[in-house]
């Protein structure tokens, strides 16, 4: 399992790294042509592709931001339990990320196979853009699962979280 989901986040980082680089692409291609006085015919393209982009990047770069568990959160809770209560409480928050995925891949599968409207000016399915919600649902959910697994495994083994004070204190000198 543990070789499953370094694939897929190996996938996610070189999608997201050729997304980024795409999309850096287009913002340059748009500001030379501002900048230099190009007149490029139809310019709509880059901002419409750099929606899509931006979209995709967003999407991916969570996904990558659950594998690593480093979202931004208030642990001002957290900080005031120690031990397995504390261990019980973030089983419980990867628990509402398990559900949070669940829903987002579910509702986004349906938004997406919904979808028949078409961009302007390209004129690609907007599914193409909607379909971010779901690849990005599953990933959260395989990573989230395998977060919770391990939490599990040091709650059953009567283990607890380390206190906060002493995850950022530095080791003691001997």
């Amino acid at each position: 399992m543990d070789r499953c989901l370094q694939v897929v986040n190996r996938i996610l980082f070189w999608v997201g790294f050729a997304v980024f680089g795409t999309l850096m692409l287009n913002i340059l291609i748009s500001i030379a042509a501002r900048y230099l006085n190009i007149r490029i015919a139809n310019i709509d393209w880059v901002e419409e592709t750099s929606r899509f982009l931006f979209i995709w990047l967003s999407f991916l770069g969570a996904a990558l931001a659950t594998e690593r568990m480093s979202h931004i959160r208030i642990d001002f809770f957290a900080q005031l339990l120690r031990g397995r209560a504390r261990l019980v409480l973030e089983i419980l928050v990867v628990l509402a990320m398990v559900v949070f995925a669940v829903v987002m891949t579910y509702e986004g599968l349906l938004v997406t196979l919904r979808a028949g409207d078409r961009s302007p000016v390209l004129l690609l399915p907007m599914s193409l853009a909607y379909l971010a919600l779901p690849v990005s649902g599953v990933a959260i959910l395989l990573f989230t699962l395998r977060i919770l697994a391990d939490l599990c495994a040091r709650l059953i083994r009567g283990e607890g979280l380390p206190d906060a004070a002493s995850e950022t204190a530095p080791p003691a000198a001997e």
